[in-house]
């Protein structure tokens, strides 16, 4: 798998991305790719409040045309230490690798990853199915890259 340029996420006082809750996508991205190729950090939502109706999750936005995440979560937070289901859409061509930048420059991979050749959600893109552990509360920006070099970035609070 191509290698991963991590750029640090925000910490646990970051400022507000966007609207929380419901379904509506949260976040920001803070500029576009820099000079060095890596992908900024999109903000840090204000809360860890994802949940739609019954728990359902809500879409997050990454970076704008390439990079979008669904939550499957069991209640309205996205937790700190359990296991999560996030969907992935990311646009470009070619394997997919992932990492999560967190607080304290701490990283995670994902516990799983799954092609979906299938699905009724309408972003760009091609679909994964993917499970996390965030181990801290806090920031985490889940970084993305194609092997076209396509990157993107998206970032959640846990916790």
């Amino acid at each position: 798998m191509a290698g991963l340029v991590l750029v640090a996420g925000c910490d646990g006082g970051g400022s507000p991305g966007g609207a929380s809750g419901g379904a509506s996508p949260q976040g920001g991205v803070s500029g576009a790719a820099r000079a060095d190729g890596a992908v900024p950090a999109p903000s840090c939502p204000p809360d860890n409040l994802y949940g739609g109706p019954m728990g359902s999750g809500g879409e997050v936005a990454g970076t704008p045309g390439v990079f979008w995440g669904l939550l499957f979560l069991g209640g309205e937070r996205l937790p700190a230490g359990e296991p999560v289901k996030i969907a992935l859409r990311v646009t470009g061509s070619g394997e997919l690798t992932l990492r999560a930048v967190g607080p304290d420059g701490a990283t995670v991979d994902p516990q799983s990853i799954d092609s979906h050749d299938g699905s009724t959600w309408a972003r760009p893109g091609d679909e994964w199915g993917s499970y996390w552990v965030f181990p801290t509360p806090g920031c985490w920006t889940i970084q993305a890259e194609r092997t076209d070099g396509t990157r993107g970035a998206l970032t959640l609070r846990a916790g």
